[in-house]
């Protein structure tokens, strides 16, 4: 199912008299805000195809994981959401729409720049994948490899994170395994989804120094 995502317009055109007048029209700016954030929540919320990977082990708070080669698109994190959403509302060489799939990637490329990626559905292999129809967007397949995970829940907030890349370090430090690379953060879901949120702190681990029990 496609993610269409619905802007909600308020054009008040009233001109506010007494209190009592004031009150109630301000009560109905607020009903409709809800209820529009509420449709675009229901929207986000709806069930997603999820990354797949293997669960080798888990490390204390950890998960140990093989994640195999998947179809991605990529853009910088300024460009961010709305040229990887165009993307798959159809700015690519086939036009065609692809369903949203999660989580979203944030991260930094090999020069350091912050990127954010979306992973296309699993069904989507690398000789049929569309090209971009923007410039602004990399269309490729990721390479397999092994990682280890920690999940949070919450918002994504800049000390959140933080805190959450330090705990993950010192837990691979712990247990001796090594990784490499800048951490990847993972989104799971909608901003609008305030309960039970999910992410996750990646790091890529060097797979010759795993020991495989």
């Amino acid at each position: 199912m496609q993610l269409k995502v619905h802007l909600l317009k308020l054009r008040t055109k009233a001109t506010f008299g007494s209190k009592k007048e004031a009150l109630p029209f301000q009560m109905k700016i607020t009903l409709t805000i809800l209820i529009g954030i509420f449709h675009l929540s229901s929207l986000m919320a709806q069930q997603y195809e999820t990354q797949q990977y293997d669960l080798i082990k888990k490390i204390e708070e950890a998960e140990l994981r093989y994640y195999p080669p998947v179809m991605k698109i990529k853009s910088s994190r300024v460009d961010g959401f709305r040229a990887l959403f165009g993307y798959i509302s159809g700015d690519n060489a086939a036009n065609e729409k692809i369903a949203m799939t999660t989580p979203v990637y944030m991260g930094e490329d090999s020069t350091g720049n912050e990127v954010m990626e979306f992973v296309l559905p699993r069904a989507m292999k690398k000789e049929y994948t569309p090209a971009a129809g923007s410039e602004k967007v990399e269309v490729y397949e990721s390479p397999s490899g092994y990682f280890i995970a920690y999940s949070f829940g919450g918002y994504a907030l800049d000390w959140v994170v933080r805190k959450a890349t330090n705990t993950l370090r010192t837990l691979s430090e712990k247990n001796e395994i090594k990784i490499k690379g800048a951490p990847l953060l993972l989104v799971y879901n909608s901003p609008y989804k305030f309960l039970n949120r999910k992410n996750e702190i990646l790091f890529e681990v060097e797979a010759e120094t795993l020991k495989m029990d």
